[in-house]
Parts: structure tokens; C-alpha cells; sequence
């Protein structure tokens, strides 16, 4: 995953070291995900670091979101920070 400024930050834009998942080890960060994440698919192919480092930003993948098959979760409309996005939070316990 990309670090920006020092800061680990996720491909679609997420600060992943103040990540609930992230630092319980519920969310492997982006590389566990490479082959099935439109933010990640976009990102290089736009040649940009992360999502907030574009100048389309935020654009009609981050508004609409995608649909996410998960083990854990089933079938999502995933969106970053997404009512959907925020339930799967909370269910992560420290």
C-alpha cells in the first residue's frame, strides 16, 4: 500500500493506520484485495499514487460504489464511507 506523506493511506483513500480493521488485523490492507478492487484496478491505471491524488477525485466510482462479494459479509455495495462501509466497522471489535 501506498504511504503518502509517511502516512499509510489505502488506494481508494482510507487512513489505514487509524483503520479499525487495519489495526486489529480484521483488514489485511489493499495488497490482500489487488486482483478484486476497482479503487486499486483505477489507480494504476491512472499512474497516481491513491484516489485522493487524482484530479477526478472524488468521481463516479467513489459516489456509485461497486459490488463486493465477501466471505465474512456476503454481498456488498461497497463505497468508502458508505452506511454500508460504517456498519462492517462497527461490527470489528478491538
Amino acid at each position: 500500500m501506498p504511504r503518502v506523506n509517511g502516512i499509510l493511506i489505502s488506494y481508494c483513500g482510507l487512513v489505514c493506520e487509524y483503520c479499525k480493521a487495519y489495526l486489529t488485523d480484521k483488514c489485511g490492507g489493499c495488497d490482500q484485495h489487488i486482483n478484486e478492487c476497482p479503487y486499486i484496478e483505477c489507480v494504476i491505471k491512472k499512474k497516481v499514487k491513491t484516489c485522493l491524488s487524482c484530479k477526478l477525485f472524488p468521481c463516479k466510482l467513489h459516489r456509485k460504489g461497486f459490488t463486493w462479494e465477501t466471505e465474512e459479509y456476503g454481498r456488498l455495495r461497497w463505497r468508502v464511507y458508505s452506511n454500508v462501509f460504517m456498519r462492517v466497522l462497527g461490527t470489528i471489535r478491538e
